[in-house]
């Protein structure tokens, strides 16, 4: 009996362990970027392909291009991607995916509705980023790194992470969208990706008749359910993520707080470094009128000062402590006011807090609140502490006297 219980669990192991649908690794186009554009009416896809060459040893001192680009087209996303292997000799592979584009065409037209085929297949990496080409179709903002990366696709991923330095970019991937999108009381926001030109400066002999591009993920998509409606620049989306509560990093600029009226005439400016963020939104009624409010505390270190103070004085820092606050509080007020006029849609996620604090009130508003979000009073409070000043206290151009 037992020998018979053995011979079945061998045999079980034996056939249950092979790969039934495993593809080889020579037998596989591996794309790090893929990007969904509209054209003659129907879905283009290009997808950037690691070329394996490119890492091989074989392949040292060659000029060998380390991506190459394919293109397929037809009436859904599948059926351009099947057409994809009528020109090219591998089946494209996409579970190693890091960003996904969006032509701005593509986009206007809704995004969930038509990528259906993204979330159902299970290659798709749902952790992929999404970016939108502004102005732009996607193929034309791919294949570009004028960083260091020589593989396009980690360029663009990294200038995307490096939000954690500059706030003035979305980070957003695709189940961040698509919860935003399912979020009662609240309109999801994607990254963006724009191509620019600049002059060649760092080449030898140039006359300044070449041109190089490069691309630059400032600001943000702004969209009403599942379609784009416009954009951010890259002060608005910083307080946009303030309000997201997605700062990391990043500096703060504003101006010096000066005695001195000359010293003011000219805008000396003062900057911050980060440290930490919190910020928390909340929705009050009163006297029947919707307020929103946002409270963010800040730990800050002085990064750069511009004018005469004297940051070793605990008043000169309170000084500047306020000033920095009153620049953060101009400036969300700002974009919330940029937001409700122009756009009308809650970005925010205010309807999200309203849900949650007045829930049998939400049931009766709920079709309405992006209305409503539109002229509501929006307040905010703002409490920032320098905790460090760095290696000196008294400007530069000031002489100690002893």
């Amino acid at each position: 009996m037992k020998r018979k219980i053995l011979t079945t669990i061998l045999a079980t192991i034996i056939f249950l362990t092979g790969c039934w649908d495993a593809r080889e690794l020579n037998e596989l186009g591996i794309s790090l970027v893929i990007g969904f554009d509209i054209e003659d009416d129907k879905v283009l896809i290009t997808a950037e392909i690691i070329n394996p060459v490119y890492s091989s040893e074989e392949a040292k001192g060659d000029q060998i291009q380390s991506v190459e680009y394919v293109q397929g087209i037809g009436n859904t996303i599948l059926e351009a991607s099947r057409d994809i292997t009528l020109k090219f000799d591998r089946r494209l592979f996409i579970s190693h995916n890091k960003v996904v584009i969006f032509g701005e065409e593509f986009a206007k037209r809704g995004l969930v509705k038509n990528i259906d085929q993204l979330l159902r297949e299970r290659e798709h990496r749902e952790t992929a980023k999404v970016l939108i080409a502004k102005g732009a179709k996607a193929y034309e903002v791919m294949g570009i790194s004028s960083g260091v990366e020589q593989i396009p696709a980690n360029y663009i991923a990294e200038i995307v992470n490096n939000i954690k330095y500059n706030p003035k970019t979305g980070d957003v991937n695709f189940i961040q969208f698509l919860k935003h999108y399912y979020h009662e009381g609240r309109h999801p926001v994607a990254g963006v990706v724009e191509k620019k030109s600049k002059d060649e400066i760092n080449k030898v002999g140039n006359d300044g008749s070449d041109k190089d591009y490069e691309l630059t993920t400032l600001g943000m998509a702004v969209f009403k359910g599942d379609k784009l409606v416009g954009y951010l620049n890259g002060n608005d989306t910083k307080s946009v993520n303030f309000i997201l509560n997605k700062i990391r990093g990043g500096i703060i600029t504003f101006p010096t707080p000066s005695e001195n009226q000359e010293a003011e005439n000219l805008r000396d400016f003062s900057s911050t470094v980060i440290i930490e963020n919190k910020t928390k939104r909340d929705v009050e009624i009163i006297d029947n009128k919707v307020i929103l409010k946002a409270k963010i505390n800040l730990k800050t270190s002085m990064g750069e000062i511009i004018g005469d103070v004297d940051v070793s004085n605990t008043e000169n820092i309170k000084k500047m402590e306020e000033a920095c606050s009153k620049a953060i509080e101009e400036g969300i007020t700002l974009a919330v006011k940029r937001v409700q006029e122009e756009f009308k849609v809650d970005i925010f996620g205010f309807g999200v807090e309203f849900h949650k604090k007045y829930p049998d009130k939400w049931k009766e508003i709920r079709d309405d609140w992006d209305q409503i979000f539109s002229e509501a009073e929006f307040q905010i409070n703002v409490n920032t502490k320098i905790i460090r000043t760095g290696l000196i206290n008294t400007p530069l151009f000031k002489i100690k006297v002893k």
